[in-house]
C-alpha cells in the first residue's frame, strides 16, 4: 500500500541512489530530446496529406547501470509509446521517431561528454538507436535490451512448452557469443551440476542455467514448469516465466511496460521483488512503464512523471512523492486512497488527458490545473501560451512548470 516515507527511510533512499549512480558515471541509455509522430506511410511522408501527429514532445532522461526507473503517468499519456521507440517497435509504417537520439551502451572513455544531460556531442562507443541500421538494431533487440510485456499469456507461445520456449534465447542467439561457446561444449544434464572442460572451468548446459533461473525466480520444481504449456500455468507464474526469459541473456537493460496490470496485488509484489531482486544479482537496469504510484514508491530508485507526451517532473522517488513540484504529479498523489485516513470524498483530477491533436501550445496541463485556474492572469496567460513551462529545479528533482514551487 501507498504510504509516505520517514526521514530515516528517505536518508536511506539517498544512500542507496547514491551507491546506484555512483556505480557508473555514465548511464546505460540515455533518451535525448526524442519526438514520436504518427500518421506516414511507408514512403516516409505524411499519409493522406495530413500533417502527423506528434505524441511526445522532446522526451529526455538517463538510465544507470542496476537503476530501477520509473515512467509513470495515465493511461495515454505517452509512456508505452516512449517505451517502444528505444527498440523501433513502432507500428510501422504509421508511427517513427522525428527527433531526438536513443544512446545506448554510453561509455566511459568520452567521460566529459556525459557529464551533463545537455552536452552537444554523445559518446564515441554509444550506439544511436534511433538511427541504427535495422540488422545492427536486431543484435540489440532481446540480447542487450529485453521487454517484459503486460499480458504473458500473449507474449508466450500457447501450443509450444515453457522449455522450448526458454531454449530459443539460446538457440536465435540472445544469449552473448561468449556465454554460448562455453555452453556448447558442455553436456546437457537432468539437474543443476556443472561440468568441467579440459581447462577445468566449470560450464553450465543452457537447461541448467534456465533451471537455475527458475528458481531464483521461486520455483521449486522448474522441470514441472518447464514441461508445462502456457495455459497450465498462472498468470503470475506466467510472468515470472517472461521475467527469466528476458534475464537469459544476461541483458543491460529491461523495458517492462506494465508487468502486473492483470495480476492480483499479493502477485504484483511477488512478481516486481522477483524483477527486482534478479536485476540487482545481474546489475541489469530497468525501465518500469506504470501508472501505479505505489508500485512505483516501493520498487523504483528514481521516477519521471509523464504527461500528453511530455515529462513533467523527474527526481528520486522519495523526493517526488514527498515533495512533488508539479500540479499534475501532486494530484496523481492526491487520488490514491488511503485505509487508514477518515472517510471522505476520493480525490480526482478533472477532465483527462488530450488527444495529440487536441494538444495545446502551451502548458498541456493547464486546463485541468486547478493551480493554474488560480493564478494570476499573467501566470495563468503564460500557462497557456508559452511554448514550454520553466524548468523549476532543486538538486537532482525538477519539473516543468509555471505554478511549481
Amino acid at each position: 500500500m501507498f504510504r509516505r516515507e520517514t526521514r530515516d527511510e528517505r536518508r536511506e533512499e539517498r544512500v542507496i541512489l547514491s551507491e546506484v549512480e555512483g556505480s557508473s558515471k555514465v548511464p546505460v541509455l540515455r533518451v535525448k530530446e526524442v519526438s514520436v509522430a504518427f500518421g506516414f506511410d511507408k514512403n516516409g511522408n505524411s499519409r493522406d496529406g495530413r500533417k502527423p501527429l506528434q505524441v511526445t514532445d522532446r522526451v529526455s532522461f538517463d538510465i544507470f547501470p542496476g537503476e530501477f526507473f520509473a515512467l509513470v503517468g495515465e493511461s495515454g499519456c505517452g509512456k508505452s509509446v516512449t517505451a517502444m521507440s528505444i527498440l523501433r517497435l513502432l507500428p510501422w509504417p504509421s508511427a517513427k521517431i522525428v527527433n531526438g537520439e536513443i544512446l545506448f551502451d554510453v561509455g566511459a572513455n568520452d567521460a566529459q561528454a556525459q557529464d551533463s544531460r545537455d552536452a552537444d556531442d554523445g559518446n564515441a562507443n554509444s550506439r544511436d538507436l534511433a538511427t541504427l541500421p535495422l540488422k545492427d538494431l536486431q543484435s540489440v533487440r532481446g540480447s542487450e535490451i529485453a521487454c517484459i510485456f503486460q499480458e504473458p499469456m500473449q507474449a508466450l507461445n500457447p501450443v509450444v512448452t515453457i522449455k522450448k520456449q526458454l531454449l530459443e534465447v539460446f538457440k536465435f542467439g540472445a544469449v552473448s557469443k561468449n556465454t554460448q561457446s562455453k555452453q556448447d561444449s558442455a553436456p546437457s544434464r537432468g539437474s543443476s551440476s556443472s561440468s568441467e572442460r579440459s581447462g577445468g572451468d566449470p560450464v553450465n548446459s543452457p537447461l541448467d542455467l534456465i533451471r537455475e533461473q527458475l528458481r531464483l525466480a521461486g520455483f521449486n520444481d522448474p522441470d514441472r514448469v518447464l514441461n508445462s504449456y502456457s495455459h497450465e500455468l498462472s498468470g503470475g507464474m506466467l510472468q515470472r516465466v517472461c521475467i527469466v526469459m528476458a534475464l537469459l541473456p544476461k541483458p543491460k537493460l529491461i523495458i517492462a511496460d506494465e508487468p502486473t496490470t492483470a495480476l492480483d496485488v499479493t502477485v504484483q509484489a511477488q512478481v516486481l521483488a522477483v524483477l527486482k531482486e534478479m536485476a540487482e544479482k545481474t546489475g541489469t537496469a530497468v525501465l518500469l512503464i506504470t501508472h501505479n504510484m505505489g508500485i512505483v514508491s516501493q520498487y523504483a530508485h528514481r521516477v519521471a512523471v509523464m504527461y500528453a507526451g511530455r515529462i513533467v517532473e523527474e527526481g528520486p522517488v522519495r523526493e517526488v512523492i514527498n515533495h512533488p513540484m508539479h500540479p499534475y504529479t501532486q494530484g496523481l498523489l492526491a487520488a490514491i486512497p488511503e485505509s487508514h485516513s477518515d472517510l471522505r470524498t476520493l480525490a480526482s483530477i478533472p477532465g483527462a488527458v488530450p488527444h495529440p491533436k487536441d494538444f495545446a501550445k502551451g502548458c498541456r496541463f493547464a486546463d485541468r490545473c486547478c493551480k493554474c485556474a488560480q493564478a494570476s492572469a499573467e501566470v495563468r496567460e503564460k500557462c497557456l501560451s508559452a511554448e514550454l513551462p520553466t524548468k523549476i529545479a532543486e538538486a537532482n528533482h525538477f519539473a516543468y512548470c509555471f505554478c511549481a514551487k
